[in-house]
């Protein structure tokens, strides 16, 4: 049950993750103010996130098969 509920919240967090890391970035953008150098910067922060939660991702899938079998 733990693992179940891990990799169903998981997503949840890295997109609130994303969410508030995005939000004055996002702000920039739709006010035209958002530098070039600092967007690519931030990908990078968007890229690490998104890898950090695919890894846990799949180890909560891997343990929950585990579990069941």
């Amino acid at each position: 049950m733990f693992w179940l509920l891990l990799s169903l919240g998981i997503p949840v967090v890295v997109v609130l993750m994303l969410f508030f890391s995005a939000m004055d970035d996002f702000w920039q953008i739709v006010t035209l103010r958002i530098d070039v150098s600092r967007l690519f910067g931030d990908l990078v922060h968007v890229i690490f996130i998104v890898g950090i939660g695919l890894v846990a991702e799949l180890f909560s899938l891997f343990m929950l098969v585990k579990e069941a079998l």
